[in-house]
């Protein structure tokens, strides 16, 4: 029992020490890791609300919110210039550049992550291609088709 106990004590810390360094408390920026086993993410960077990626995305996020609740996806919009968010929420300027540089977006670069439930990156758009697209890979994921099936026992 004792051995047991310390294997999973060990595993544990172990694997904490190998998240990626967005998802940690860093100075006061952003901490990810509040949202692992609760939440997908979807971020998506843009150097301006003008770019128009950007304000197409934003659209069809306005129109399907209950397609991104149903899933548990969060938005974060991170803007070079303008007010970064999640949600209605402001993030601190640091936090953005953080998410931007740990990410690897390069200034000017408009990009989409989708960010599982466990926190790994599982998919990367560099042009809009609509939620749909987003939804489909969401969908199929072994996590999302556990909880299709709880749905479906209710």
């Amino acid at each position: 029992m004792k051995r047991k106990m310390i294997f999973i004590l060990l595993f544990y810390f172990w694997g904490q020490g190998m998240i990626h360094d967005a998802f940690g408390q860093g100075g006061g920026l952003m901490d990810l890791n509040a949202y692992r086993w609760r939440n997908r993410l979807l971020m998506v960077f843009s150097p301006a609300q003008d770019e128009p990626n950007y304000q197409s995305f934003i659209k069809e996020v306005q129109v399907q919110r209950n397609g991104l609740r149903d899933r548990d996806v969060l938005v974060l919009e991170i803007l070079e210039k303008g007010e970064s968010r999640l949600g209605k929420s402001p993030l601190k300027k640091d936090s953005a550049v953080f998410l931007r540089e740990q990410f690897g977006i390069p200034p000017g670069y408009f990009c989409i992550l989708l960010i599982g439930k466990d926190g790994e990156e599982k998919r990367r758009w560099e042009s809009m291609g609509g939620l749909g697209v987003i939804f489909s890979v969401v969908d199929a994921m072994p996590m999302r088709q556990r909880e299709l099936k709880v749905k479906s026992t209710f």
